[in-house]
């Protein structure tokens, strides 16, 4: 599917899995990172804070592995509708385990020497977060498969960021906690910072 032409239906899907990544994280307890900022947030806010930045970290990772995928063509695409056929053909058993898939996925972004560096684990992706992330993705993959992300251009990328990461949240967020380097990333691609 076109995500130009689709642009609205694009976003409201993406909107979702960032809306169901954030409820996910909401019974996660974060306290032990909050040291540093004791006195200066209260707790629901830097929990607040802290899985927001959790949530579109993981929609952006997600974001750039189909890019990486279909539109650099990098690496083989397993996250659209024909790498979702080719692994239920594949996979008997774990057809449904789209976790998995995803695993493979950015573990074959993160062999490519010159992205390596961009998918460097995070506090965002330590396994108490990313057992919760990986749960909401797997729902959200087939959904999601029948975008075509070649035909995601600057304008909608630049969209989408505004959509899922406001001027007012980035202003909040970018400078939180530790950096997310997939955030980064795909800010500065767009020319945000």
């Amino acid at each position: 599917m076109n995500i130009e032409a689709n642009q609205e239906q694009f976003l409201e899907d993406l909107s979702l899995l960032k809306k169901d990544l954030t409820t996910a994280l909401k019974s996660v307890n974060v306290e032990k990172y909050r040291e540093e900022y004791k006195g200066r947030f209260s707790a629901e806010r830097f929990k607040e804070y802290f899985v927001e930045k959790i949530a579109i970290h993981t929609v952006f990772k997600y974001v750039l592995i189909r890019m990486i995928e279909e539109s650099m063509g990098r690496v083989k695409v397993k996250l659209n509708e024909k790498g979702l056929n080719h692994w239920h053909e594949m996979s008997k058993n774990f057809r449904r385990d789209y976790n998995v898939l995803y695993k493979i996925a950015e573990s074959d972004v993160k062999r490519e020497k010159d992205l390596s560096e961009i998918f460097i684990d995070t506090v965002y992706d330590e396994e108490e977060f990313s057992d919760r992330t990986l749960k909401v993705l797997s729902k959200h993959i087939p959904l999601l498969a029948k975008y075509n992300f070649k035909t995601m251009d600057a304008i909608t990328t630049l969209t989408l960021i505004d959509n899922l990461y406001s001027p007012e949240k980035r202003e909040e967020l970018q400078s939180f906690y530790q950096p997310s380097i997939i955030i980064n990333f795909l800010l500065k691609e767009v020319g945000l910072i």
